[in-house]
């Protein structure tokens, strides 16, 4: 590590980043790239839904979602007319750990870019007309989500798996609690958790590391001091439940998700389980189950097994759809599919594909300055350092034979899973036999 300044630069192989320090005392990781005359920069505030008030569910997308709408002396038409008269791009996303702030911008626009972006994070308007035109564009979401099979199969199937844990809550709200919630809420939720010490920075792109201290302190300072809140006060998940939840809706497709607690980032087995899952559901064309559900069967278009990582767990997935009438048989087929992969050691030639796809594949996640800034702000979300990046192959590449049998047997344990179907007739009487004869009683909500 060389000290410049008040640049603290950590360079890396493949992925020089450097942690820069501003002389007000914020710290953002910087990549630079200077092949084209523009830069990426995002603002990661730990204050997502996770962190919601129980009754304010929605609160941290709807704060999100006016931060384009209105800042300092602009409304939300005049601060769209600055971002458009030099090209920028801007806006406010959120999900279970953050609220995110993005910024595209010309370098030669920097200044302008970082003082409206200054702006829109210190001193969002929150006017009544933007709250109420937010908020009819939410619910109409909420509407569309209703009648989108897969929508609805995880809004079931997400608090019966994660029972009373914060990540139970999807962050999309629902029609009383975004209808509850005015000014007072989206400020009072803006000022507790817009802070310096709440919020976490990364930039790609063609600026120096001291140009943008300087602007980050121009644009960041006027924020307050704050509290910083890592996801510490979480408490750990619990063990998955067996349950069977079903939903009727008129269509021609079952959408089937079968679901227990995933792995986070930081389990000692994260990547064996990467290289496991990769046998198992990790592509759909070359996967156990999309060679045998979808190739040899025909059953589904898309089937794979996922991993969403969280501090302190996640959820591990299974999706597919297919036809009502064939449900049934292909969970017949999953279940099969996942016990010979728990039960029998996988083959030298599944072994070497899948750490070769992976170590192969991975500098094509790093291939745009959009992909290195959301790759960076995960890093620092997770708290995984700066040589991630570099890390990454070759902790791959350790993986064993008997690392992906024990990871299999861990996770791949089929009477503790969570089945949520939506479709009619007969997917909603399949049954998930992987309960090993406990079957759960079947929960059926409200018909669409």
């Amino acid at each position: 590590m060389m000290m410049t300044g008040m640049v603290a630069t950590v360079a890396t192989a493949a992925t020089p980043i450097q942690m820069v320090k501003t002389k007000g005392g914020l710290t953002a990781w910087l990549m630079e790239s200077h092949q084209l005359p523009m830069l990426s920069v995002e603002l990661n505030f730990r204050a997502g839904s996770a962190f919601e008030p129980a009754g304010k569910e929605g609160l941290a997308q709807f704060t999100a979602s006016l931060l384009d709408e209105g800042a300092g002396p602009y409304d939300a038409h005049a601060f769209k007319d600055q971002l458009e008269a030099i090209g920028a791009r801007f806006g406010g996303s959120s999900d279970t750990m953050d609220v995110s702030v993005n910024l595209t911008t010309l370098s030669q626009h920097a200044d302008r870019a970082f003082e409206l972006m200054g702006m829109a994070v210190r001193e969002p308007r929150f006017d009544d007309e933007a709250i109420t035109r937010v908020r009819s564009q939410l619910l109409a979401n909420l509407k569309r989500g209703e009648e989108d099979p897969a929508t609805v199969a995880w809004k079931l199937l997400r608090p019966r798996l994660m029972g009373n844990h914060p990540y139970a809550n999807d962050g999309d709200g629902t029609a009383t609690t975004l209808k509850a919630m005015g000014r007072k809420d989206l400020a009072g939720w803006h000022l507790a958790n817009f802070t310096r010490a709440n919020v976490q920075i990364s930039v790609v792109g063609d600026i120096s590391a001291d140009r943008l201290a300087e602007l980050l302190d121009s644009a960041l300072l006027g924020l307050p001091a704050g509290a910083g809140r890592r996801g510490a006060e979480l408490t750990p998940q619990a063990a998955s439940v067996a349950a069977h939840i079903t939903r009727t809706m008129p269509v021609p497709q079952g959408t089937v998700l079968l679901a227990r607690r995933g792995l986070e980032r930081h389990d000692p087995d994260f990547y064996p389980f990467v290289v496991m899952n990769e046998i198992f559901g990790g592509g759909v064309l070359t996967s156990r189950l999309g060679l045998d559900v979808r190739e040899k069967h025909g059953l589904a278009y898309d089937v794979r097994a996922t991993n969403r990582a969280l501090p302190g767990g996640g959820m591990y997935v299974i999706n597919l759809a297919t036809d009502n009438a064939k449900v049934q048989k292909a969970l017949d087929l999953v279940l099969e599919n996942l016990n010979a992969m728990r039960d029998t050691p996988v083959t030298r030639e599944e072994f070497d594909d899948a750490k070769s796809y992976l170590i192969g594949s991975f500098p094509l996640r790093l291939d745009s300055n959009t992909k290195l800034l959301n790759m960076m702000a995960m890093m620092q979300g997770e708290g995984l350092g700066v040589d991630y990046m570099d890390r990454w192959p070759a902790r791959i590449a350790a993986v064993t034979f008997d690392d992906v049998q024990r990871v299999a047997k861990r996770v791949l344990v089929a009477d503790d899973m969570v089945l949520s179907v939506v479709g009619q007739g007969p997917a909603l009487k399949a049954q998930w036999h992987g309960h090993g004869g406990r079957v759960p009683a079947q929960e059926t909500t409200g018909d669409q």
